[in-house]
Order: structure tokens, then C-alpha cells, then sequence
């Protein structure tokens, strides 16, 4: 078996490669895809790594694409370190041997670099593969998700709550209207958006405005993405951003709205509904929200977003402290910043 260390972008040959090897697995997910790790590789505070395995023959038999991320340079950057996989790693038959050689060479390239490791499910793993994690070092952590249906039923709507449809009906016909971002332009109207709400309420950093530059001009571009806008008499007034696995999903990656400023067109509730509906209209099957939060915490907008319908899941996390004093320090360090808004 050979497994190789990607840093710099992979070249057509090898991204098309990638692209085939994903295609043909069952929990293939654009998170992994070369896409991002061009997107990442362009952003700011964002280093992405690519993990290859290969059997003896030189096929591709497992794919990891983690992606080091902080938030900005100094004091800060240093203890905001922290390695993220969203939906990975992705491996033929789900083969344990190919799972723990690509678990242990991340844990070895990025001990140094990272306070903690972590892995974002998008699937239920065997038994034996989460017992293989624990032998590296990981812990598994419970998190809610929702995904929702796409062609169950003939308008995605039919399956939110009474309430929800009341709500989108009457958005819709006050004037909502939605549509696909056209510039930069409108992603920086769509950023100072977010801005806004992540300062005010949310209270958790929030990507640079070239975060959603790339993302528009590397992602969206190529079909993994979408960014959709709601409009209200040429006010932008919400929006979402909304990575696409094709033939598969759509997923809430960031959304907003300025629901308290318009109240009866409930823009983050038509952010949410156009993201479906392109999503169905498109072909994709379901659409994940991308986090419920944990179980046995109260989380006030896990509420908004069961009353769109959908199954809840409990995928988890795979968790692992690299540095358990540094690590220490900056959840303190970030709890205090966090009261401090």
C-alpha cells in the first residue's frame, strides 16, 4: 500500500482521479472533493492537506482532505489552530487497514500544527471503525443533524410544519423574491449581512470576506456550489450559501436574514426553502442542515429548523486534543472573548 501527503494543489490529472474515486463511493461528499481543496488552498489562515492511499496496483483506495484553519496571525492565530475534516475520510469498502494508516498519518502531520483534530460525520460509522478511531487517539462526541428529503414529495414544502408554509406563503406573496448571486458584489452585500449576525448573536468567528470570494469564484463556479439571495424591492434582505454534492445533497454552510427588519417576509426561512428547492429542482436528494448541536443542550435554533421536516441523525464527532494545556487555555481564552460580546 502507498499513501502520499498533498499540500499544493493537485493537477487535472490527479484532481480527475480524485473526482472518479469519489463519484464511486457511497458516502462520497464535495467536502472531500478537489474543489475544496482548491477553495481552501486560496483562503487566508487556511491550509488544506490531502491524504492519498493507493493499493499495489496504484488505484486510489482512500481519500482524506483535512484542512488546518485559524483565525488570523499572532496570539490569536496560534491558539485558534485547529484541524477539521467535514465528511471524511472517504474509503473503498470502508477497508480498516487503508482507515488507520491514512488516521495515523494526519495525527503525525498535523500534531504540531494543530491544538485539536476534529472529524464532522456525515454517516454512521461500523462499530469497528469507531473502536479503530479510539486506538488513535479520538473521542466520539454525540451531535444532532437534520437532513431533509428533497424528492419525496412533489414541492419540498409539503413536508414543513403548518406553520412554516403559512410563513413561506406569505413571504412570497409580500414580494420575497430569490435569486443566484451575480458579482462579488452582491457576496459583500451578502457578507456584511453575516457580519452582522455573527457579531450580534451568533458570537463564533466567521471566515473572512475572501473566504466568500473564493468560494463564489472556485466553488460556485464549478458547480459545487450555489449562492442564493432574497431579495425585497432590490433590498437584500437574506441569503445562504450552500455547497453541492452532485447528485446527492445541498448543505447549509452559512444563512441569514434580517428577520427582525422584515417580519412578514421571514428571509431566513425563504434563504432556507430556496436552498431546498434548488436542491429538488436540481436533481440532489437531500439537504443537510449541517448541525443541530448536542443533544443535551439547549440550542434555540434547532427548534427553527425541525419545522422543515427532515430526519434527525446523531452522526457524532471524532475528537482529539493534540496539545490538552494549550488546548485548556484557548477554550478559556475563547469563552472569555465570547462574554465579552
Amino acid at each position: 500500500m502507498q499513501l502520499c501527503v498533498i499540500k499544493e494543489k493537485p493537477d487535472k490529472k490527479l484532481n480527475n482521479e480524485i473526482d472518479h474515486f469519489l463519484d464511486g463511493q457511497a458516502f462520497k461528499t464535495v467536502f472531500q472533493s478537489p474543489s475544496f481543496f482548491g477553495f481552501y488552498k486560496d483562503v487566508a489562515y487556511y491550509e488544506p492537506i490531502y491524504l492519498l492511499a493507493r493499493d499495489k496496483e496504484g488505484h486510489l483506495i482512500g481519500v482524506l482532505l483535512a484542512v488546518i484553519i485559524r483565525e488570523g496571525n499572532g496570539i490569536l492565530g496560534f491558539f485558534s489552530r485547529r484541524c477539521v475534516v467535514y465528511g471524511g475520510p472517504i474509503v473503498k469498502d470502508d477497508d480498516a487497514t487503508v482507515l488507520n494508516l491514512l488516521l495515523s498519518k494526519l495525527n503525525k502531520a498535523v500534531r504540531r500544527k494543530a491544538l485539536f483534530t476534529q472529524f464532522r460525520n456525515f454517516r454512521e460509522w461500523p462499530n469497528e471503525i469507531e473502536e479503530l478511531f479510539a486506538e488513535n487517539g479520538y473521542v466520539l462526541r454525540d451531535r444532532l443533524n437534520s437532513l431533509v428529503e428533497l424528492q419525496k414529495t412533489a414541492a419540498v414544502a409539503a413536508q414543513f410544519s403548518p406553520s412554516r408554509r403559512r410563513q413561506l406563503k406569505k413571504a412570497m406573496k409580500a414580494g420575497a423574491e430569490v435569486a443566484e448571486a451575480q458579482s462579488l458584489q452582491e457576496v459583500d452585500a451578502l457578507y456584511a449581512l453575516l457580519t452582522k449576525l455573527y457579531t450580534d448573536k451568533v458570537k463564533k468567528p466567521l471566515p473572512t470576506k475572501q473566504f466568500f470570494h473564493h468560494f463564489y469564484k472556485t466553488v460556485v463556479a464549478v458547480g459545487a456550489g450555489t449562492i442564493l439571495l432574497v431579495w425585497h424591492d432590490k433590498q437584500l434582505i437574506g441569503g445562504i450559501v450552500a455547497p453541492i454534492t452532485k447528485g446527492y445533497s445541498i448543505s447549509e454552510l452559512y444563512v441569514v436574514g434580517l428577520d427582525q427588519a422584515f417580519p412578514d417576509l421571514y428571509p431566513s426561512i425563504v434563504a432556507t426553502w430556496a436552498a431546498m428547492d434548488y436542491g429538488r429542482r436540481n436533481g440532489l436528494l437531500y439537504f443537510d442542515f449541517m448541525g443541530l448541536g448536542k443533544p443535551d443542550v439547549a440550542y434555540g435554533v434547532r427548534d427553527f429548523k425541525l419545522r422543515f421536516g427532515g430526519s434527525r441523525v446523531n452522526y457524532g464527532r471524532f475528537a482529539k486534543r493534540n496539545y490538552k494545556l494549550l488546548y485548556g487555555i484557548a477554550e478559556l481564552g475563547y469563552n472569555v472573548w465570547r462574554m465579552k460580546w
